[in-house]
């Protein structure tokens, strides 16, 4: 759906989810479909936002996933981890060890940013 400039909706999480081709390979576009579409069935998730990426490196481990704000990468997300992954890291704010490839200090641009005065 487009928006008009300043008209985005509220951003909560950004789920990336790698459609590269190693990831493709394991059946990224089919966790990418099977993510995107249960979310909608969560009104609590109305502000996380799911897209396909290119690669997040790792991908022979893939499917990968990355959510933000957090920075965790996770491996394997298969369509049968789906729900879990809704469940736990989405709705519980559970970061799943067990699935943890990596994890950064979050997005940068979720940062407060301190602008110094031109003078």
């Amino acid at each position: 759906m487009p928006y008009a400039p300043g008209q985005m909706p509220l951003v909560s999480r950004h789920v990336f989810v790698c459609t590269a081709t190693a990831c493709a390979d394991r059946g990224a576009e089919d966790t990418y479909r099977a993510l995107k579409k249960r979310v909608k069935n969560y009104p609590a998730l109305s502000g996380v936002w799911v897209n396909r990426s290119g690669s997040v490196g790792g991908c022979e481990h893939g499917p990968m996933v990355v959510i933000y704000p957090e920075g965790v990468w996770y491996h394997s997300v298969s369509v049968e981890r789906v729900d879990e992954l809704i469940r736990r890291h989405l709705l519980e704010n559970e970061v799943i060890e067990d699935w943890r490839f990596h994890q950064t200090e979050g997005c940068p641009c979720m940062r407060p940013v301190t602008i110094a005065p031109p003078f």
